[in-house]
């Protein structure tokens, strides 16, 4: 992946992370547009978006529906869509490993929540929890929480996607 690939998909990010109802802060944006510039990612909006330090929402909003129309980036059809499209890439970063059990069980937790704590999630949820509130001096091993949320990861995975439907 180049380094405009990656600013791209950097891009992309966030904006489904907004369309999915994140706290996306102004500062990431801007540091996206920033590291778009210094890439050589040369539209007129990504200069916009890295200039909006101190702006207002609309202008955020304003500018960062510009980016995903000039570089012709694809997003989800609503917000339940990229929900989706996050927790799916999530747990797949997780059984690859390239994400922990505890990071990718609370990034889980807390989209899976903006949907409505749906049932499929809700083991990975109680898991994450318990993880989170795992004491260092436990005896119990991290392992006893981190399994189970990377093989629900992986069960998931496998089945019908979103979850809970009957076809994919």
């Amino acid at each position: 992946m180049t380094e405009i690939d990656a600013c791209r998909s950097a891009l992309r990010e966030l904006a489904i992370g907004r369309l999915a109802g994140r706290d996306v802060r102004t500062s990431h944006l801007v540091e996206a547009g920033l590291d778009a510039i210094v890439a050589g990612l040369d539209v007129p909006s990504v200069a916009l978006l890295a200039g909006l330090e101190s702006s207002g929402e609309d202008a955020i909003e304003k500018a960062l529906g510009q980016v995903v129309d000039e570089l012709g980036l694809e997003l989800p059809a609503d917000a339940t869509a990229a929900r989706w499209l996050l927790i799916h890439g999530w747990l797949t970063a997780m059984v690859e490993g390239t994400l922990s059990p505890a990071a990718g069980g609370a990034l889980v937790s807390e989209v899976g929540e903006l949907l409505g704590s749906p049932a499929p999630l809700r083991g990975i949820t109680r898991w994450s929890a318990m993880l989170d509130n795992w004491i260092p001096t436990d005896l119990t091993p991290r392992d006893v929480c981190e399994v189970p949320i990377l093989e629900e990861s992986a069960e998931l995975l496998e089945g019908p996607w979103p979850p809970g439907r009957s076809h994919p």
